[in-house]
């Protein structure tokens, strides 16, 4: 695959925006150009299986991974891995040395160096220290989109589509044709993380359900797509909900608009 690749395009406004930018191209079907569009045809063939992974809950959210595989294309295989992009490698050096500046990593002295046999050297010696500092990209993307509830739901609908179809005798896992099992128990951590997100407030109607100064509270960890409509128990599709809304929810959609803190992954 190749695409048309500008080093500047890549580092303006920093990585992190731009793998924000790349993920909301691939969720809602908005590729820039033909081969952005095989790319995402590549990620969207490994959907089914973050979509399936995300019947447990876990810090590494099916969001985490598509960004994970977005990054990997764009600054690994795209600009670090192939360097077919550039006749001069220290172009490339550039490249590399401000995506380490950008991940908050030393620079390896090595792309300090100007022959080209050196330079290929560098890259060969610290590629795993590069790939390991997309995490930082990730992470960074993560915390923004957390907040942003009118994507997540859009995310968790594309997810939807790859359990919606399927056939318990074909993919045991399922609790029923087209439903994943239903997750009853929240770890603190996540109830943490969607309570200091939603400010102890219902998604649906605004009411404060979750304060230390209310007495014998009641709330609910609702699923914005619904586990009947194939929805997943990823935390990116968790909110939290008084009990009247929920019950009165039940299994159908209500996505509300978009109006960092996240646990350390291992």
């Amino acid at each position: 695959m190749r695409r048309n690749r500008n080093i500047s395009s890549i580092i303006s406004g920093g990585p992190s925006i731009d793998l924000i930018s790349a993920v909301e191209r691939f969720v809602y079907r908005n590729p820039i150009d033909q081969n952005e569009s095989v790319c995402f045809s590549e990620i969207d063939d490994d959907l089914l299986r973050i979509a399936l992974e995300a019947s447990r809950i876990s810090e590494n959210t099916a969001l985490h991974k598509v960004l994970s595989n977005l990054a990997y294309i764009y600054f690994y295989l795209q600009l670090y891995d192939d360097l077919d992009w550039t006749d001069e490698y220290t172009d490339f050096a550039k490249y590399a040395t401000e995506m380490f500046q950008h991940m908050n990593i030393p620079v390896p002295s090595e792309f300090r160096r100007k022959s080209p046999e050196e330079i290929i050297a560098a890259r060969d010696q610290h590629r795993n220290l590069f790939l390991s500092g997309l995490q930082f990209f990730v992470n960074s993307a993560f915390a923004h989109l957390w907040t942003r509830k009118g994507f997540l739901f859009d995310f968790n609908t594309r997810l939807a589509e790859k359990i919606s179809p399927l056939l318990k005798h074909e993919y045991p896992a399922l609790a029923k044709d087209g439903q994943l099992p239903r997750e009853t128990y929240f770890p603190k951590w996540l109830v943490d993380m969607i309570m200091l997100r939603e400010r102890g407030l219902c998604h649906y109607c605004n009411c404060i359900v979750a304060s230390p100064s209310i007495a014998n509270q009641s709330y609910d960890i609702d699923h914005m797509t619904p586990i009947a409509n194939g929805g997943t128990n990823d935390p990116t599709n968790l909110v939290l909900s008084c009990p009247s809304c929920n019950n009165k929810k039940r299994a159908k959609y209500q996505m509300m608009p978009d109006t960092f803190f996240w646990p350390k992954i291992t």
